[in-house]
């Protein structure tokens, strides 16, 4: 199991993360690796700034008014190896 520091705020969509130090978006793989996800600023086909990412495979968008309401809490991802059996 993988534990991460409280500036790391789980967000509605499972395997994303908002660090509130930072202010970035990160993704979690299988592996543990937090990967840093790409902003996207206000144009024309966005109206508000955030994040796009992906869930079940269909587009999402999160905006930042969004995750900048999450408070820093500590968040526990779990990891399967090839010992551990799932039930």
């Amino acid at each position: 199991m993988i534990t991460f520091p409280a500036e790391y705020v789980a967000t509605k969509y499972p395997g994303y993360f908002w660090n509130t130090k930072t202010k970035k978006l990160y993704s979690v793989k299988v592996t543990g690796a937090l990967r840093p996800l790409v902003f996207r600023n206000i144009s024309q086909w966005t109206p508000e700034a955030g994040y796009s990412v992906s869930v079940n495979g269909k587009k999402r968008f999160m905006k930042l008014d969004y995750l900048r309401t999450l408070t820093p809490k500590t968040q526990v991802f779990p990891v399967y190896t090839d010992q551990m059996k799932l039930l």
